[in-house]
């Protein structure tokens, strides 16, 4: 297999829904990883948790993080934020008006999330 081109969304397998669209950009034994985008999308009324470290590198617009007790943290095109295990949160676009986002997300292989 080739490069992916992860601006042009490009991945091995995609999924949309009305949260955003998620592609599979590798799913490894050891490794996995996907883009996000979203573009008018609501905003999940839920907060995810992960069960490992998260690393998020934004590559095009403004993620807003939302996490319980804190104030919210805005990641923006170029930057990279890591979410620790078993933290709380929730992530947009932001501006809620501004331009579509996307974001790679990278995490230990057979990872998981939950919603609450």
């Amino acid at each position: 297999m080739g490069p992916l081109d992860v601006v042009a969304l490009q991945a091995l397998s995609k999924q949309d829904s009305a949260y955003g669209a998620v592609g599979m950009l590798h799913a490894g034994p050891d490794l996995q990883a996907w883009w996000i985008w979203k573009d008018h999308e609501d905003v999940e009324p839920t907060v995810s948790v992960m069960d490992h470290d998260d690393l998020l590198f934004v590559i095009r617009g403004t993620l807003r993080l939302e996490f319980e007790a804190r104030e919210p943290v805005d990641v923006r095109s170029g930057e990279l934020f890591v979410i620790s295990a078993g933290t709380p949160f929730r992530g947009y676009r932001w501006p809620r008006d501004g331009e579509p986002w996307l974001f790679l997300a990278v995490t230990r292989a057979g990872a998981t999330f939950t919603r609450r």
